[in-house]
Order: structure tokens, then C-alpha cells, then sequence
């Protein structure tokens, strides 16, 4: 209690709150940032942050922040299909589009071929097999085929992975597209990643990870589920021979061939595990291994994380044109655009014109595949009322179609499928959580809708071209 004649200092706190509220509830009315030193705030909103946290269980009413008025000043056209969900298919002759995938699943069902192969690249929306593990057993359960597929020797996200068990030594050497090692004319392999064993001796299948102080080791185990709990066959890619050995499972190979991309089959019985030692004496180059059964659809995770897609233009394509020989790919799915997703940008053309250089390499080193464009996901953009649809999106997804249309790729825009404007919201918020709270990835239950989505769209545009090629 104050004594007499001083001042009132119990109120102070009390005085001191109140103009907090004061000043941060003004802010919130004005949407007000600020700018100090160069520095400049994000707008605050109190009031929203208030109301909105943890307490609304559906998504909130998005305001119409993508209107045409909007879009017509950075320069956007609406599409105007009627279903923006379904795939489109573009191309300038008649094996344009998915035509040669949906050839490749006819002759599988007819006996005529024994592998239909689906190459996925993206970014980290796949990572860990996200999507990927799950459009896989959907193609398998309907056209047949066992096994994990291509695997790289290393991965940041093995622990992660639930479709494999993934373990290695760590004095492997990793040549990455990203950050280059200088391995010379090694050239990145179809993961991206060359890796390169450590020189000095083998160490055996019974020796623990602690033991590996010679050579370089990989092993693989399979998982208990459905489809992924054998390997059928287990075989290895690499360049060119250099005299090293690898011991798999107690049996010495040697690699050798002058090709650039070179296999050996380390199973062709199925096994439960496979543990790769390797004994090199110069520099062996490996680019990966597969496990799949001798028939069926095979569906490659090849993710990047934080990837544009744009430096897949800078792959040697006589690698992948090697890999191309030993995997026969069908279908080339790519499934970019998130990381270049920036509010303030007004114009992608650039971007359609790298991926552009990146789809006319890839068509010369998958000559036989079809071409599926992904169009981004939604993806939260938090503005003066809350999160909705950065306002970028609209704009990429129209230049991914308009890039998909003139290189007669197929299209598929993920954003529409998902729900449109402020569907990642709603991911995030809904009474399933499907995202992250990132309002950007996907968790995993939100990746197996997603591959649900792309199965159907798949499944119903193979149903219109069973219908087109009756007519014929």
C-alpha cells in the first residue's frame, strides 16, 4: 500500500496493459506494419490471432483475395475448363500426353510386356516416399508388382522412410547435384546423387556399422507390409568399372563394363536383406540400387529437398539415358514449384522457360515415356485477415499449364484437386488435419489423399482413352 502523499504505483501494471491493448488493438484495425532501421514487420493483426487460435475447427470463410479484378493486374488468365481437377492432355501427335503409359499398362495387362516403370521426382512434398509409397500400392494392387524400387545409397530422410529399412556407413562420399564435390565427369545419377565408396578394405556382412573403418557399406530390409516384404530381385547401378569388388550377402562381384551406366544383379531369389560391402581401390562410382519383381508397375521416389526443379537441367542426359536402358521408364512425373513460390512475384514465365530446358533433356533421355506436369499444391500465405492462398499460387499454376501445353506434356494442377483457393487451410484446420502447420507439406495422411487424388485422375483419364480408342 502506497503511504500518504505518494504516488499511486499500484495501478501502474494495470495502466501499462491497458495501453498495450490499446496500441496492438489500433494496430490490428489498420493492419499497420512498421518499418525501423531498414527493417520492416510483418502486418499485425492481434484481434485474428486471438480469435482464430486453436478454437476453429473447419476452415474459415477465405476472402475472395484472388478475384479476377486481382489476378488481372499481375497479368493472370483464368482457365476456363469446366473440370479444373481433371488431367489434361496435351500434345501435338497422337502419343502425346499419357498415351505411351497408358500403351505401356495395356500391353502389361495383355501379357505383351512384363514392367510398366514410373520415374517421380519433386521436392520435399515426396520426400520420404511420401505420395509415392502410396500411388505405388494403389498401380500394384491393380496391375501387379512387388518391391520399393530405386533406392540411393544415402538419403537424409532413411530414418524417416517407412517402405524400407535404410542403413549405411558414413564414410561414403556423396557427388549432389546441389553441392558439388568436384568427382569430375561422375556426373550426378537419377537421384541426383553419385556416391562414392571409401577406399581401404571390405567390411564383411557380420561386422556392426562401428567396425566400418575400411570400405563403405549399404544394407536394406525389407518391411512387413503388403507388396514390401521380400526384395523378388536386388540389382545395382554404377559407372564405369573400375576394378572394385562388392560383397553382398557373402558373395564377392566384380564391377566391371565400360558402359556409362552398368548393373549387377545381386538377387534374383527373393531375400529379406541385403547388405553391400565395398573394397575399392580407385575411385567407383555407384549410382543406386533397385528391388522389384520381374513384372508389374514400379514407381521410383526420386525427392529433393528444397528443389526448384530447375537444376535438373544441368543433369548429364547420357546418364540418365543409361539408366533409361536398364529401367525402360513409362512415365516421368514432375512434381515442382513450392520453393519458387514467392507472394510478391508477379510473373513465372522464367520459371516455365528453365523447366522447359529441364522436360526437353529429359525427353531425350526417356525417348519412350510419357510426361505428367504436376502443378503446385496450395500453400498458406498469412495476410492482414489470417492465412488464405498466397497470391502467388494462381500465377505459377498458370504458367506450369501454360509450360505442360507447349511441351505437350499432361497436366494435373494439385491446387484445384485439392479444393481451389484456401484448401490448405483447411488441411491444416480441418476436422481431418491433412498439412502440417507449416500450411506447406503435407503430413502423411494428407500424402495418401494426395495419391488417392492422382490414382483417380490417372484411372478415369485411362477410362477416356479406352473409350477414344474404341471409337477408333
Amino acid at each position: 500500500m502506497n503511504k500518504p502523499g505518494q504516488p499511486d504505483k499500484m495501478s501502474e501494471p494495470f495502466l501499462l496493459l491497458l495501453a498495450a491493448v490499446v496500441v496492438f488493438t489500433l494496430l490490428s484495425l489498420t493492419n499497420t506494419s512498421f518499418s525501423v532501421g531498414g527493417f520492416t514487420s510483418k502486418p499485425v493483426n492481434t484481434i485474428y490471432e486471438i480469435t482464430a487460435s486453436g478454437r476453429i475447427e473447419k476452415a474459415p470463410g477465405v476472402r475472395p483475395l484472388l478475384d479476377s479484378a486481382f489476378l488481372a493486374a499481375r497479368g493472370v488468365k483464368l482457365e476456363t475448363a469446366k473440370d479444373k481437377t481433371a488431367i489434361a492432355e496435351y500434345g501435338s501427335d497422337t502419343l502425346g500426353g499419357l498415351i505411351r503409359f497408358y500403351l505401356a499398362l495395356d500391353q502389361l495387362k495383355a501379357g505383351k510386356r512384363k514392367t510398366v516403370r514410373v520415374a517421380y521426382f519433386g521436392d520435399s512434398m515426396v520426400e520420404g516416399d511420401l505420395v509415392t509409397q502410396d500411388l505405388r500400392k494403389s498401380l500394384q494392387d491393380t496391375f501387379g508388382g512387388e518391391g520399393v524400387g530405386f533406392m540411393p545409397v544415402t538419403s537424409i530422410v532413411a530414418g524417416f522412410r517407412q517402405t524400407i529399412i535404410h542403413s549405411y556407413s558414413t564414410n561414403w562420399t556423396d557427388h549432389f547435384l546441389i553441392t558439388p564435390t568436384g568427382c569430375g565427369n561422375c556426373g550426378p545419377g537419377i537421384t541426383g546423387h553419385t556416391f562414392q565408396p571409401a577406399t581401404g578394405g571390405m567390411v564383411t556382412e557380420n561386422d556392426s556399422a562401428s567396425q566400418a573403418v575400411g570400405g563403405s557399406w549399404v544394407s536394406y530390409t525389407a518391411v512387413n507390409r503388403p507388396r514390401l516384404e521380400r526384395f523378388p530381385k536386388v540389382r545395382m547401378f554404377y559407372g564405369k568399372g573400375e576394378g572394385a569388388t562388392v560383397n553382398c550377402n557373402g558373395r564377392n562381384y566384380r564391377m566391371e563394363g565400360n558402359e556409362t551406366v552398368n548393373t549387377i544383379t545381386l538377387a534374383d531369389q527373393p531375400v529379406k536383406k541385403v547388405k553391400a560391402s565395398f573394397a575399392a581401390g580407385s575411385p567407383q562410382y555407384v549410382y543406386g540400387f533397385s528391388m522389384d519383381s520381374d513384372s508389374g508397375v514400379f514407381v521410383d521416389n526420386f525427392a529433393m529437398r528444397g528443389n526448384s526443379g530447375l537444376p535438373l537441367a544441368t543433369w548429364p542426359v547420357e546418364v540418365l539415358r543409361g539408366l533409361d536402358a536398364q529401367l525402360n521408364y513409362d512415365l516421368i512425373i514432375l512434381h515442382f514449384g513450392v520453393n519458387v513460390v514467392n507472394s510478391k512475384q508477379k510473373n513465372y514465365q522464367w520459371y516455365a522457360a528453365g523447366m522447359t530446358t529441364v522436360i526437353n533433356n529429359f525427353r531425350k533421355a526417356f525417348p519412350n515415356a510419357s510426361f505428367l506436369i504436376i502443378g503446385a499444391a496450395d500453400k498458406g500465405w498469412r495476410g492482414p485477415e489470417g492465412y488464405t492462398t498466397d497470391p502467388a499460387i494462381p500465377i505459377l499454376l498458370n504458367a506450369q499449364r501454360q509450360m505442360a501445353q507447349n511441351t505437350g506434356c499432361a497436366f494435373w494442377s494439385l491446387f484445384d484437386a485439392m479444393g481451389g483457393t484456401g484448401s490448405m487451410v483447411e488441411w491444416v484446420k480441418g476436422d481431418t488435419v491433412y498439412a502440417n502447420k507449416d500450411y506447406t507439406h503435407f503430413n502423411h495422411r494428407g500424402a495418401k489423399r494426395v495419391a488417392g487424388l492422382l490414382f483417380n485422375e490417372l484411372m478415369r483419364e485411362y477410362n477416356v482413352y479406352h473409350q477414344s480408342a474404341q471409337k477408333i
